[in-house]
C-alpha cells in the first residue's frame, strides 16, 4: 500500500511513525517546512517531501498517481479540503480523508462526500483506522481490552434482520441505530434495514460473522453514490 500524508505535524508524524511500521506500506509524508519532519521517529523508513500538499507536482513528486490512499492534516481546514478533492477527482486515490478543525464545516465535507475526522482525543486512531483492512470506522478504543465501538453500515444481506438475529452473544452487541436522520436505541425485535449505520460494541471474533451484511467501510462513496 502506498499512503501519502499532507501535513507532519504532531499527529501526522505519529500517523507516519505507526503506518511505516508495517512492511507492506509505503508512507510518503509531505510539508512545506523541512524542519517539521525531526518529528518523525527514528525508525519511520519512508520518505518525505518538501512542499504543498495541495500542489500537484508536489503530489506527483510524492506518488499520488500510484497512490492507494491520502490523509491530509496540516493545520487548516481549506488546504485539506482541498488536497483530499485533488487526490480523488484527479488522481482517483481510493481512500482519502481530511482533519477538520472548524465543526461548521460538517455539512460541507459531508455534501462533497469527504471522509472527515474532528480533532478529539481519538484522532490518531480513527485516521489509522481508515486506512486498515477489515476494520470499521471507530469510536471508542479501549487499551486493556479489545472491545471497541464501532460504526456499521447495513447492506442487502442484513436487510430484515432482527437486532437479535445479528447480534453475536458476548462478541457484538447493538446500542443505536442512524436511519437517515432519527437516532433510536432499537428493542431486540427490531428489524434492521439497508443502509442503517449501527454503533456497537464489537470484539474482532464478530468481524468475519457479520462481514456479509455490513457494507465495506471503504465502498461508502458507492452507497451514497447509489442512493442519489
Amino acid at each position: 500500500m502506498h499512503i501519502i500524508i499532507g501535513g507532519c505535524g504532531r499527529l501526522g508524524a505519529e500517523i507516519a511513525d505507526r503506518l511505516s511500521e508495517d512492511a507492506d506500506t509505503d508512507v510518503v509524508v509531505c510539508d512545506v517546512d523541512p524542519l517539521a519532519f525531526d518529528r518523525l521517529g527514528s525508525a519511520f523508513n519512508g520518505e518525505t517531501v518538501v512542499g504543498d500538499c495541495t500542489d500537484r507536482d508536489v503530489l506527483e513528486q510524492a506518488g499520488v498517481q500510484r497512490a492507494d490512499g491520502l490523509i491530509a492534516v496540516t493545520r487548516f481546514d481549506n488546504a485539506n479540503l482541498m488536497a483530499v478533492e485533488i487526490a480523488t477527482h484527479l488522481y482517483d486515490v481510493p481512500r482519502t480523508i481530511a482533519r477538520l478543525f472548524n465543526p461548521e464545516r460538517e455539512d460541507v465535507y459531508r455534501k462533497l462526500g469527504v471522509r472527515y475526522v474532528s480533532g478529539t482525543g481519538l484522532i490518531a486512531k480513527l485516521f489509522l483506522n481508515e486506512f486498515r483492512d477489515e476494520s470499521y470506522p471507530l469510536h471508542v478504543a479501549f487499551s486493556d481490552t479489545d472491545v471497541s465501538v464501532v460504526e456499521l453500515e447495513m447492506d442487502t444481506p442484513g436487510h430484515g434482520m432482527t437486532v437479535e438475529e445479528f447480534e453475536v452473544d458476548g462478541q457484538l452487541r447493538v446500542a443505536a441505530v442512524r436511519r437517515g436522520t432519527r437516532v433510536f436505541i432499537p428493542d431486540r425485535s427490531d428489524r434492521l434495514e439497508r443502509d442503517d449505520v449501527v454503533t456497537a460494541a464489537m470484539k474482532p471474533a464478530a468481524h468475519r460473522r457479520i462481514a456479509e451484511l455490513v457494507r465495506d467501510p471503504f465502498d461508502r462513496e458507492r452507497s451514497y453514490a447509489d442512493r442519489r
